[in-house]
């Protein structure tokens, strides 16, 4: 099965989160070049605040929030700190902390759940190819007897689960015994497996860190 695709996952969580900063980013910066003074609410619409100021020079400035709430988070004749643009008095903005934040909050909230859960997804498979590429050169070969062909559970996509090649091996060293699982194969390997042992590669300091060699295996179709 192709996997690929579940790079959009911590692909959109990376974005939500890259654009959550980059709106406190723009409003710090707006915000820099833009002037204080104190307004008062004196219309709330579906939630949404209309708040009146008056600028340094005089002029009575008017600015509707975009950003609104069910209940209302202000109450009409409520004082409030409004920082607007001398330029233009539409262009303002309430200093508030949800005004301020909340549109952040939400899209990086998003954004943090994708982006972990998505590389969940696609880290372990590469993190496995790197650590089989690098044992196939520094790791010391065992036979070990397949006894098992497993679902694995713990892993769905699509509303299907991966195979697993269950094998175990006896460590006459230590007489300890070793239970390997391959990588997660997305066809039933069982008609496949002709031979009772199978090759597995351990790192001779720590045989938890092993790779079950599957390249007698058939490769899997697009």
């Amino acid at each position: 099965m192709k996997t690929a695709w579940l790079w959009i996952f911590p692909g959109i969580g990376a974005l939500m989160l890259a654009g959550a900063v980059g709106i406190q980013v723009a409003r710090f910066s707006d915000q820099a070049q833009m002037t204080r003074a104190e307004g008062s609410v004196v219309d709330i619409e579906g939630g949404c605040p209309t708040v009146s100021f008056t600028s340094l020079d005089g002029t009575l400035g008017e600015y509707h929030s975009g950003t609104c709430s069910t209940p209302p988070s202000f109450d009409i004749g409520e004082r409030v700190t409004v920082y607007y643009d001398p330029q233009n008095l539409e262009r303002a903005r309430i200093d508030s902390f949800e005004q301020n934040w909340i549109g952040s909050l939400i899209l990086g909230g998003i954004g943090a759940v994708f982006l972990p859960l998505g590389l969940l997804f696609v880290l372990p498979p590469l993190l496995g190819k790197r650590r089989a590429a690098e044992l196939l050169v520094t790791g010391t070969p065992v036979q070990a007897e397949v006894v098992d062909v497993e679902l694995n559970g713990g892993l769905s996509i699509n509303g299907r689960n991966p195979y697993r090649i269950v094998a175990q091996w006896l460590n006459p060293q230590t007489n300890k015994l070793h239970v390997f699982r391959s990588e997660n194969l997305w066809f039933d390997p069982g008609p496949y497996i002709s031979e009772s042992l199978v090759t597995v590669m351990i790192d001779p300091q720590n045989p938890k860190r092993y790779s079950m060699d599957t390249r007698f295996l058939p490769e899997l179709a697009d």
